[in-house]
């Protein structure tokens, strides 16, 4: 019988490795090296999939689809710019003589109830095109501020070229007002001008001159609330936690409500650059408290109060992109929506650990097209309407 080895420092006999007890030992001296060698696999599958969403977040295509005409199905990608900007800013009516006071500039009748105003800003010393939905009835009327995406309308991208959004207002008794305007700005006060982006004074233009010029024109009985969808959408929720005035409500669809986080400082930086804009001259650098004031799941104790409604999707295209559905949509969409939707929760998970109230629609298919947006828009008026008493 051979003789079994010793320990050379025990001197006792090594245990005798069976068919049974080899296995396990080889599982388990292959494990380190398994994880070892997968780790950096799942990482950059997940780097991948981020990176991705970013891209597709920043980025905005020109429309693949012609303007709708008013009475057609929603339709078109909200993404605006990628092969480049190219829409010039619409002529708008020439500088008032009192240029330090928000007016009206001129009003030109559209379709129905639907006007396009020309708005003077003091802040950025320049007139703001903006779409306005009449209300219903000539009483005083609550104000509803619609805001559009990353190319801020300019881009012939938006509520007023790509859904039925007149229709669905036509018998609410509010002023539905929509500027075009602000791509690429977050729509917030920028501490500097831009090279390529301008002056850039939105958040004073939104909570005060566009309200006070829109008050001097037409009927409004003081109460407001805005909605935001992609680029706009954490805007909108800010908007109501900092502005100078109270906010009934404040919507965000299938927006990016996380700023100050690394991945919220990531996506700003990239979309801010996509348009050719630096970051810094918004909000300042990374130690900045600029990116915490702007960042609506920061503090979110300033949002209690408002009537609060958040709505996205995973990214799988699903019926609402029925008309939009192609390569754009799977290419641009359904990573933007992704990206959108994981921001989205984190700003969930934050009103929620702060007792405020909110209403969270998670759809469980959508890929950040404007047929989402319209169900996204008409599912917020649970919400919004009653709060504006609309």
């Amino acid at each position: 019988m051979p003789r079994r080895r010793r320990h050379p420092l025990s001197g006792h006999p090594h245990p005798r490795r069976t068919a049974a007890t080899r296995a396990p030992l080889r599982a388990a001296s292959l494990a380190p090296l398994r994880a070892a060698t997968l780790a950096p696999v799942r990482a950059a599958a997940v780097r991948t999939t981020t990176l991705a969403a970013l891209i597709a977040l920043t980025g905005a295509l020109l429309p693949l689809t012609t303007p709708a005409p008013a009475a057609a199905r929603p339709t078109g990608v909200d993404t605006s710019t990628a092969l480049g900007f190219t829409t010039a800013p619409r002529p708008t009516a020439p500088p008032p003589a009192d240029t330090s006071r928000p007016q009206v500039l001129r009003v030109q009748p559209v379709a129905g109830r639907k006007v396009l105003a020309d708005v003077w800003s003091p802040a950025m010393n320049r007139a703001v095109p903006t779409f306005v939905l009449l209300p219903a009835h000539p009483a005083p009327a609550p104000l509803l501020l619609l805001l559009n995406g990353v190319g801020g309308g300019e881009d012939h991208v938006g509520w007023a070229y790509h859904t039925d959004y007149q229709d669905f207002f036509a018998d609410k008794h509010v002023l539905v007002a929509s500027p075009e305007g602000g791509r690429f700005s977050l729509y917030t006060d920028w501490q500097h001008p831009d090279p390529v982006l301008g002056v850039n004074s939105w958040h004073t233009f939104l909570d005060s001159e566009l309200p006070a010029a829109l008050a001097g024109a037409w009927a409004l009985n003081g109460t407001r609330g805005v909605i935001g969808v992609s680029m706009s959408g954490g805007p909108a929720l800010t908007l109501a936690a900092t502005g100078r005035h109270h906010y009934a409500a404040a919507a965000s669809l299938s927006g990016f409500p996380e700023v100050s986080t690394p991945l919220g400082r990531a996506v700003m930086t990239a979309m801010v650059a996509r348009g050719g804009g630096n970051i810094h001259n918004a909000w300042g650098g990374p130690g900045d408290p600029a990116w915490l004031v702007n960042d609506p799941s920061h503090d979110v104790e300033r949002l209690r109060g408002t009537a609060l409604y958040l709505a996205s999707a995973p990214g799988n295209p699903g019926p609402d992109d029925a008309a939009d559905l192609g390569s754009a949509t799977f290419a641009v969409g359904a990573p933007t929506e992704f990206a959108a939707d994981l921001g989205t929760r984190h700003m969930a998970d934050a009103l929620r650990a702060g007792g405020v109230p909110f209403t969270y629609d998670r759809h469980t298919s959508g890929a950040h097209t404007f047929g989402l947006f319209s169900r996204e828009l008409r599912d917020s008026w649970r919400v919004v309407g009653p709060a504006l008493g609309a």
